[in-house]
Parts: C-alpha cells; sequence; structure tokens
C-alpha cells in the first residue's frame, strides 16, 4: 500500500506521544490533564502532515489514516490515563469518540468502497414494444488492477444485458510513481479476459481524466470487447438488426457534456433516444426545462458526492462545468421531468486518486441496471 512508509512514521510518533501521557505532570490538576491532552493531539496532527510529505504519499489519504488509526489509538490511550486519573466522564467521552472514529474510518476506508452494490431502476416507454434492459457503469477511476476491478466486470456480465455502457474516468494513476506505468496495459487485459458481450454491444465513452488523444484512449480497449467511443456521435435505428426495436444512440464527448451542447446534432426519428455523457451538465443544462428532450440520459463524474452525511447528503458539492451546478439532490439516483425524459447519474464504481482521500462514506459504488419496460406491457423480470 502507498500509505505503509507513512504508517511506520506515525507507529514511532504513537509510542511517542503515549509515552507523553505517562510522563505529563497531569497530577498537577485537569486543566493539565486536558492541556496535555490537547497538546499532543496537536503534535499528532502536525505528524501526520509532516510524514505525508516525507513520504511523498497523498495528504488527503495520510488525514484520513491517521485520524482513523493513529487517532483513534491515541483517544483510547487517553481514556485509559483519564479513567485511572477518576476523570471517567473524559475517560468514557474520549473511548466512546476514539471507537467511533476507527469504526468510521474502517467503513470509509476499508469496507464501503468496494461494498459493490447493484441498483436496480425501471422506467416506461410508449416506443418499445420488447424489454431493454441496460447496464451503466462509470468512473471505475483506479490506479491498480485487483480483485475488485475483475469482481466489477463478472457482476455486469451476471445481469444479462442487452446494452453495455461505460461513463468515462477509468484510470487515474502517475507515470512517476514506481509500478504504476504498466496499468494501461493491465487494465486493457482485464477487459481482453472479462469478454463482456450484450446484444446490442458494449460501449465506453470518454471522461474528464482519460488520454486526451484518441489513439491513446482506443489502446484501453484494443482487443476487447468494448467499442471505445471518443468523439461525440448518435447510432440511428440501432438494433433494428438485432431483433432488437430500434433506438438511437448518443454518445458526448467529455468536452460536449461539460459544456451542455448535447441537444446539437439530434432530431426526433420517433425512437426511443438514449444520450450518454460524463458530465451530467448537458441535461441539465439543454434538456430539463426543454420541450422535447431524449427519453434517457446517463451521466457519471460525480461519486455520488463520495462522502455523504446524515440529513444533509453530499459534501463534496462542486461546480462541474463553467455554468451549470449540479443540485446536491442530483448527486446520484434516477430522475424523471415534465417533459417526459429521465436522468440517470450513478454513483460509479471508483474513488477520486492524487491529493484526495480514497473513502466512501454512505454512498457506496454502484452498478446501475435500468429496465426499460413497454407501457402497461407484462411484469415479468428480465430473464
Amino acid at each position: 500500500m502507498d500509505t505503509i512508509p507513512f504508517h511506520f512514521l506515525m507507529f514511532a510518533l504513537d509510542v511517542v506521544l503515549i509515552m507523553g501521557l505517562i510522563y505529563w505532570p497531569h497530577r498537577e490538576s485537569t486543566r493539565w490533564t486536558l492541556g496535555g491532552f490537547f497538546f499532543l493531539s496537536f503534535i499528532g496532527h502536525v505528524g501526520i502532515f509532516v510524514f505525508a510529505r516525507l513520504s511523498q504519499t497523498s495528504l488527503g489519504q495520510c488525514a484520513v489514516e491517521g485520524i482513523a488509526y493513529h487517532g483513534s489509538a491515541f483517544l483510547l490511550a487517553a481514556a485509559g490515563f483519564l479513567f485511572f486519573r477518576r476523570l471517567r466522564l473524559l475517560a468514557g467521552l474520549s473511548a466512546l469518540l476514539g471507537l467511533s472514529i476507527f469504526a468510521i474510518g474502517f467503513n470509509a476506508i476499508v469496507w464501503e468502497p468496494y461494498n459493490l452494490v447493484v441498483e436496480r431502476y425501471s422506467i416506461e416507454t410508449p416506443k418499445l414494444q420488447k424489454r431493454l434492459r441496460i447496464v451503466f457503469v462509470s468512473d471505475i477511476q483506479t490506479d491498480r488492477i485487483g480483485e475488485y476491478e475483475r469482481r466489477v466486470l463478472r457482476t455486469i456480465q451476471e445481469q444479462s444485458p442487452d446494452l453495455i455502457l461505460f461513463g468515462g474516468d477509468y484510470l487515474q494513476y502517475f507515470q512517476g510513481r514506481a509500478g504504476v506505468t504498466d496499468v494501461p496495459e493491465q487494465f486493457r487485459q482485464l477487459f481482453e479476459d472479462a469478454k463482456l458481450t450484450a446484444p446490442l454491444g458494449v460501449f465506453a465513452i470518454t471522461g474528464n481524466i482519460d488520454p486526451s488523444h484518441q489513439s491513446e484512449f482506443s489502446l484501453l480497449f484494443e482487443g476487447t470487447t468494448v467499442e471505445a467511443i471518443y468523439d461525440s456521435e448518435t447510432l440511428t435505428d440501432w438494433g433494428i438488426d438485432r431483433d432488437f426495436d430500434p433506438i438511437d444512440l448518443t454518445f458526448l464527448h467529455y468536452f460536449h457534456a461539460v459544456d451542455g451542447i448535447g441537444r446539437h446534432g439530434l432530431t426526433d426519428t420517433g425512437n426511443f433516444q438514449i444520450v450518454v455523457g460524463h458530465y451530467p451538465n448537458f441535461a441539465i443544462k439543454d434538456y430539463i426545462h426543454a420541450e422535447r428532450a431524449p427519453d434517457l440520459m446517463l451521466a457519471g463524474h460525480t461519486h455520488g458526492g463520495q462522502v455523504c452525511l446524515p440529513f444533509f447528503g453530499p459534501i463534496r458539492i462542486k461546480y462541474f462545468g463553467r455554468d451549470a451546478p449540479i443540485p446536491a439532490s442530483m448527486y446520484s439516483g434516477l430522475f424523471s421531468f415534465e417533459n417526459g425524459s429521465h436522468l440517470l447519474v450513478t454513483r460509479g464504481i471508483g474513488m477520486e486518486r492524487g491529493w484526495a482521500p480514497r473513502i466512501r462514506f454512505l454512498c457506496r459504488p454502484e452498478i446501475s441496471v435500468i429496465d426499460i419496460k413497454p407501457e402497461g406491457g407484462s411484469p415479468n423480470p428480465h430473464p
């Protein structure tokens, strides 16, 4: 793991801080005891920053892991000394806080980011006579290929999809870091081994962190069953020669999705229209209040906020694009509009990398399965 050197340094500091608790003149008064507690806590936070720099590791990740693991250990040790000092209320609060921080941190760092969930959505339309199942996945956003990524692709295929769509942001790695120079080839091999198949095809569009040149982007899927779509384009009457009702598939380059020009080039063919773009902006800017809009719009990029708080929702609220902020209420889920269109914003599979901490909290990674059913049709489940 990237943070192993950081943890070795922090472990040494843990020993120093705990020894500081032992030898601090806490018998002088309660004020001295609490003063020592806060002073040593401050030293611990400074140590997190310094050791993150020394180990050349993500500051955000070091901050999260430092507080979750080393901070909770310090609080539990402090609880013991406070109890020994007969400050039992403070000891109980320190122990409760330490256990809570550890539990929340373990969930956000270790368990939830890889606790994959299949979210199922359904809509009805008079434009189709047969049920259509789409599996939509966005923001794999990894810097190493492992069992989790393989499980994601296996789970996709297990959904018996008619159409598989990938919404961009596949890798986020750093060329200068040892051991990651072959990540693109590992990613390509992952998809080659998975052999994803669907009657209507498997397509992948670009995201904002993907290669900026078409040839480099295409290499990610070369020799696989995935058709890489770099530029915006529309496939009209798709599926009519594959024993499916005709649909229109529009793929947006991420520039087009963020600038909100998805409506350009779309004509009303009477088919069920699907538009895929990495940013949700194209839907927010162009279609929510439009008289006519695509039947189904698919987007990612938000990660669902990645960290959500009870009764508050996502705290990672950003402006996606120059003009259109995405409301926090639309960071993930299926939304229906008065013009009859639908927008699905998926929470995605991966996490932000680089300086940001690799965590998820109350925001599990998601494979989105959308069943499009004929209006008033049979309720029988998809095979």
